[in-house]
C-alpha cells in the first residue's frame, strides 16, 4: 500500500526537485516510516515482550494481555526509532534494488518497451530481497536488541555503541543468513 501511495507523489518530482530514479527509494523510506510508526513497532514490541517474559509463576507476570502490554510499553519502554530505521532503510533498499534490477533486464533485452518475463520479475525481487537481508541486518539486530526487555539501553545510539564496543561489528550481522533464506523468495 505504501509504495502505491508514495511513489506517484515522488515520480512527479523526479528530475526537477529530486534526482532521477529516486522515487522508489524515497517511497520506500516513507513506507517504512509509516509501517514502523503505525503497525510494526507496536505489534512487534507487544509480541516480543509476551514471548520473552520469564516468570516463576503467573502472579509475577508483568504483561497481561494485549492492551496491558501495549500500555506498559508506551509508558515505560521504547524502540520506535530503531524500528523506523529498520523499516525505512529496508524498504529503501528493497524498492530501489527491485526497480534497478528490472531496469537492467529491460536494457539487456534490447527492447525497453517489451514487458519483462515472469522469471525476470522473480529474479529482480529475489535479488532485491537478498540485498535487504544483508544491508538491513544491522538495523534489524539493533531493533531486536532494543525490544529485548532483558537489555537496558538508554536509546538506539547507546545500543549501537555498546554492540560495537563489546561484540564488534560482526554482531550487527547475526542472523543475516536466516533472514536471507526467509525473505529472498518473497517479492
Amino acid at each position: 500500500m505504501g509504495l502505491a501511495f508514495y511513489k506517484p507523489i515522488f515520480e512527479k518530482l523526479e528530475g526537477s526537485v529530486i534526482p532521477a530514479h529516486s522515487s522508489a527509494g524515497l517511497a520506500g523510506i516513507c513506507t517504512g516510516i509509516t509501517q514502523a510508526v503505525t503497525l510494526v513497532t507496536p505489534l512487534e514490541m507487544i509480541k516480543v515482550r509476551q514471548q520473552t517474559e520469564m516468570v516463576q509463576n503467573q502472579t509475577q507476570r508483568k504483561y497481561h494481555g494485549l492492551l496491558n502490554t501495549a500500555s506498559i510499553i508506551v509508558r515505560q519502554e521504547g524502540g520506535l526509532m530503531a524500528t523506523v530505521a529498520r523499516q525505512s532503510w529496508g524498504l529503501l533498499v528493497k524498492f530501489s534494488a527491485y526497480v534497478e534490477m528490472k531496469a537492467m533486464f529491460e536494457r539487456a533485452s534490447g527492447n525497453p518497451d517489451a514487458p519483462l518475463k515472469p522469471w525476470q520479475h522473480m529474479v529482480s525481487g529475489g535479488m532485491a530481497n537478498v540485498l535487504v537481508g544483508v544491508l538491513n541486518s544491522p538495523p534489524d539486530v539493533v531493533k531486536t536488541r532494543m525490544q529485548d526487555a532483558g537489555r537496558s539501553y538508554t536509546g538506539t545510539l547507546d545500543c549501537v555503541k555498546s554492540m560495537i564496543k563489546t561484540e564488534g561489528l560482526s554482531s550487527f550481522f547475526r542472523g543475516s543468513w536466516l533472514r536471507i533464506i526467509r525473505i529472498a523468495p518473497g517479492k
